[in-house]
């Protein structure tokens, strides 16, 4: 059965959040109105530094706790004929593809997943020109023999990323 990398998942998902929203709030800070309310808010912080350390840090923490029990619903089945994917309890996402669609199968690993032994599998199926299912954080091991198995059958994985 494939395993996700639960540490990856979190830390990857958590500070894409965060990113998100740091860039968030440095294009309003940049775009405000000095009288506005996030111009005021920052003046505010710069005011009280262990107030807005707390929060920042709750921000942070809350971020972490979302991801963390979001990595524990991720869920893949394989079948002969299919693959599942099902992610979330609040916001639930359930994909699946069949085999025979499968048309090329990417591994990545960013530096997150490096760290942590993980790997992320991109599946593409016929015609859409375009990533249709992502198994973010697997383990590595499970990851490749994921692959292997999901590879186009008569293609070796060599020839297929020639005619890619």
């Amino acid at each position: 059965m494939t395993n996700f990398n639960h540490a990856a998942y979190t830390t990857n998902t958590a500070s894409g959040w965060l990113l998100k929203a740091g860039l968030l709030i440095l294009g309003v800070s940049i775009m405000a109105p000095p009288e506005s309310l996030a111009r005021v808010g920052f003046a505010w912080a710069q005011q009280n530094p262990a107030i807005a350390g707390l929060i920042l840090v709750a921000i942070v923490g809350s971020a972490v706790s979302l991801a963390r029990l979001r990595a524990g619903t991720l869920e893949v089945s394989v079948s002969d004929h299919i693959i599942e994917f099902k992610v979330g309890k609040l916001v639930r996402k359930s994909q699946w593809i069949k085999l025979a669609d499968i048309r090329n199968v990417q591994l990545n690993a960013n530096l997150i997943e490096q760290k942590f032994g993980a790997a992320t599998l991109h599946l593409e199926t016929v015609g859409t020109g375009g990533v249709d299912m992502t198994l973010p954080q697997l383990n590595a091991d499970d990851a490749e023999s994921l692959r292997q198995r999901l590879s186009p059958r008569g293609i070796e994985p060599t020839e297929q990323s020639k005619a890619a």
